[in-house]
């Protein structure tokens, strides 16, 4: 049995304890009971037990087996020492099976929905999703502002689709983040560009929805290109981490939409939007985009892949998309999905793709002022150093990445380590290296051992930027 098939039958045999315990319940006129566990686990009439099987039955089978094979009754209860009712007993949860929220988790219009449970990859999961929570942040941070809560989080997913889009469904919902990636806007240097196009786009709506309306719109369609290492993955994951709590997050990937089955990629690409609105505000962000979206018109193009391009460009902005142009001022932050794509390859996109997106931002090189800002975030201790001393590591990290300059860093702080485990003879205690300790002559040594690797790749992303990207302006 397969790891899916697996999960599968996990969770169709809880499900059916579940709906025998519920049908022993109302046979033995325990109806209060009965209504107490059918609001806990959101049991629906959507399944219901088999003529031919109920709790009693499968009872006498057990004993008649555990007879047959042992030579005794089993034994299903013991006595205890305490006497009284039963207490009751609180479980407690973790991981992805954790407990609610509490009380505070409320809709707009003030309905609790603590008891609502979604179901994800096969599993019955209970979702935590607070309109603040202010034991969950990163030490030194504050949690961010969240100016909505994205109350459908709570729905189960199943009571929305219809069986043959469950599964679908299921799989799409693999790749919803729930976690906080722990990324904040604090931790980027040298992208303010890109920064406040992503919460022009994402942010500002949800805080400000009556001040986006006619033709001041937010972006539907951000793309993000620039050579390795610039930091376009590092963006996405940090809008992920400061809009967790008041948007939904979707990171896929090819693995996810592309199936070997004749007409299943177009299914769940359209899947993907249901689920997104569904569960709008909505961010679905696919990274190496040209994976999904290469060129229609070329001579290897096969008929699956360009249905597949079809359906994806009809959903981005098609009939469907345009009912979203008449939501009221209220509402038309809260009902929308942003796509947010990022690839090392514009060029290679498909002309109609490139069309759909509204803003088409180059991630560059960091400047030399980004570097030093970048350094000195990696690594406190370099304020403490001459200007001087600072300017020879900016120079010597010219035509770098972030990556890169993040590299040379590294490569310091493993050369105090390596340090450390040299002279363990000397010492029965080994410490962890100490950025006190760093020498600028340890600094130098790592940036001259690295090479610019993204030259000439960056030089060709800016010339493509200057004929189809958008140019910033302050």
């Amino acid at each position: 049995m397969s790891f899916e098939q697996d999960r599968r039958s996990i969770y169709e045999r809880r499900r059916n304890i579940l709906y025998l315990v519920a049908n022993y319940l109302s046979t033995m006129g325990l109806h209060q009971s009965r209504q107490a566990l059918i609001d806990e686990t959101n049991l629906t009439s959507e399944y219901e037990v088999c003529d031919n099987i109920d709790l009693d039955t499968i009872y006498q089978d057990f004993c008649s087996y555990f007879l047959l094979k042992f030579g005794k009754q089993p034994r299903i209860v013991k006595r205890t020492e305490s006497v009284g009712p039963l207490p009751t007993v609180h479980r407690k949860l973790s991981g992805a099976r954790r407990k609610l929220a509490p009380p505070a988790a409320l809709k707009p219009d003030g309905k609790d929905l603590l008891n609502s449970i979604t179901t994800v990859g096969d599993e019955m999961q209970p979702l935590r999703i607070t309109a603040a929570n202010p034991t969950e942040h990163i030490e030194g941070h504050s949690p961010p502002a969240v100016p909505y809560a994205n109350p459908k989080l709570l729905v189960r997913l199943q009571d929305h689709f219809t069986s043959e889009w469950k599964d679908l469904a299921e799989e799409v919902c693999r790749d919803l983040i729930r976690k906080d990636l722990r990324q904040r806007w604090s931790n980027i240097k040298g992208l303010a560009g890109p920064i406040k196009v992503l919460k022009e786009s994402v942010i500002a709506p949800l805080e400000h929805p009556e001040l986006f309306v006619g033709l001041a719109q937010p972006w539907r369609c951000v793309l993000l290109h620039g050579a390795p290492g610039t930091g376009k993955t590092l963006l996405a994951r940090t809008l992920c981490s400061e809009a967790r709590e008041s948007v939904t997050f979707f990171s896929t990937t090819a693995s996810t939409l592309i199936s070997k089955w004749r007409g299943e990629s177009e299914k769940l690409i359209r899947v993907l939007y249901e689920v997104a609105k569904f569960y709008a505000p909505s961010i679905i962000f696919i990274d190496e985009f040209d994976s999904l979206a290469s060129r229609r018109d070329t001579i290897r193009e096969h008929e699956a892949s360009k249905r597949f391009k079809n359906e994806f460009l009809s959903l981005i902005d098609g009939l469907e998309s345009a009912a979203n142009e008449t939501a009221t001022p209220t509402t038309q932050g809260r009902d929308r999905v942003f796509l947010l794509a990022s690839t090392n390859l514009p060029w290679e996109l498909d002309p109609a793709f490139l069309r759909r997106f509204e803003r088409k931002i180059l991630v560059d090189l960091p400047t030399a002022d980004g570097r030093k800002e970048l350094i000195e975030h990696l690594l406190p201790a370099v304020t403490a150093w001459p200007e001087q001393e600072i300017q020879q590591l900016v120079t010597l990290s010219e035509g770098w990445t972030g990556d890169e300059v993040r590299l040379a860093c590294k490569e310091a702080s493993m050369m105090l380590l390596r340090n450390r485990i040299n002279d363990r003879q000397s010492s029965t205690a080994i410490r962890g290296a100490d950025q006190e300790e760093l020498q600028f002559s340890m600094l130098r040594k790592a940036f001259e051992q690295l090479r610019p690797g993204c030259v000439e790749l960056a030089q060709k992303h800016r010339e493509w930027n200057q004929r189809y990207g958008t140019q910033l302006v302050d």
